[in-house]
């Protein structure tokens, strides 16, 4: 072989490799959405429609149609009508696994990565190697059907601590009300079925490409409203301790913190930022005089 061609090969390897992360590396679009999704991202509002990337931390809310979020052939989520959920974790690549949180609503998630998915409800902990879970969340009531595939679930205290996970057979169905214990079930209660958004009773699949996939970003409509996040703020969810830093500077605004202090002002997560102690608001006016710069001389002496 002679040089030539020994670069030749050379490149061409370095282009399949190059090709090869890309795919591995494929970000996590909303595929399929017959309306709008509304994003929230960081402390505002965004607007997806097909082809928008969705990242990590990204809350997702559906109106009165379903959507589905893709993060590879392997790694899909679709949400039902009305439903809440935040993104963990995206599985961006085959090492990499979903992780959810549904706050309410519907979401059949199906993974075959080679990490264990998981999703959080505010009662209930299911986690999948490999298969189809559907998860549904209402006031008083998280359950969920194991579609494809052995899985785990755990009830969830009020600590957010998640107990000794129980095997759950493919096609059992589980569930958690409030002050009773997980039970699982030979087959899924008749309003669990009855209530199942209808595509959610047909295999989750990647949504049919016609040319090369959109990648389009989040349209930024406006700044959050506290009653955008109000519902999260107060969340019975391991998500909700990052809230204080991603919202708090949204205590510039005057109305949203007033409506925050009168929901959560007495909450310790948020006392300590609403109402500070004497003593810390002390050193941190003590604090801010010795950064100021020094003030200009009388001119008159």
């Amino acid at each position: 072989m002679n040089m030539k061609t020994l670069s030749l090969s050379l490149i061409a390897v370095t282009l399949c490799c190059a090709a090869g992360a890309a795919l591995a590396q494929t970000p996590a679009t909303l595929s399929m959405a017959d309306k709008p999704v509304r994003v929230i991202r960081g402390a505002s509002v965004f607007k997806a429609i097909n082809g928008t990337v969705l990242q990590k931390d990204d809350i997702v809310e559906t109106g009165a149609a379903g959507a589905q979020i893709e993060a590879g052939p392997n790694s899909i989520i679709a949400l039902g009508p009305q439903t809440r959920l935040y993104l963990v974790n995206l599985a961006a690549d085959d090492k990499s696994a979903n992780e959810i949180a549904l706050l309410d609503g519907w979401v059949k998630l199906r993974s075959a990565t080679a990490k264990r998915a998981s999703a959080a409800l505010p009662t209930l902990q299911v986690s999948l190697a490999s298969g189809a879970t559907i998860l549904h969340s209402k006031a008083g009531k998280d359950e969920m059907f194991a579609d494809e595939g052995e899985q785990l679930a755990a009830r969830v205290d009020d600590k957010n601590k998640a107990g000794t996970p129980v095997k759950v057979a493919s096609e059992q169905y589980a569930f958690v009300v409030p002050g009773k214990d997980l039970l699982v079930q030979p087959r899924p209660a008749r309003d669990f079925v009855g209530e199942m958004p209808p595509p959610f009773r047909d295999r989750l699949l990647p949504a049919p490409v016609a040319g090369k996939p959109l990648r389009l970003p989040a349209v930024k409509e406006r700044e959050a409203d506290f009653a955008d996040v109000d519902a999260w703020l107060a969340a019975p969810l391991a998500v909700r301790k990052n809230f204080v830093g991603r919202f708090g500077v949204r205590l510039k605004d005057a109305e949203f913190r007033k409506k925050l202090d009168a929901a959560l002002g007495q909450n310790s997560e948020w006392k300590a930022v609403l109402h500070p102690a004497p003593a810390a608001a002390g050193a941190a006016s003590t604090a801010a005089s010795a950064s100021a710069p020094p003030s200009k001389p009388n001119e008159l002496y």
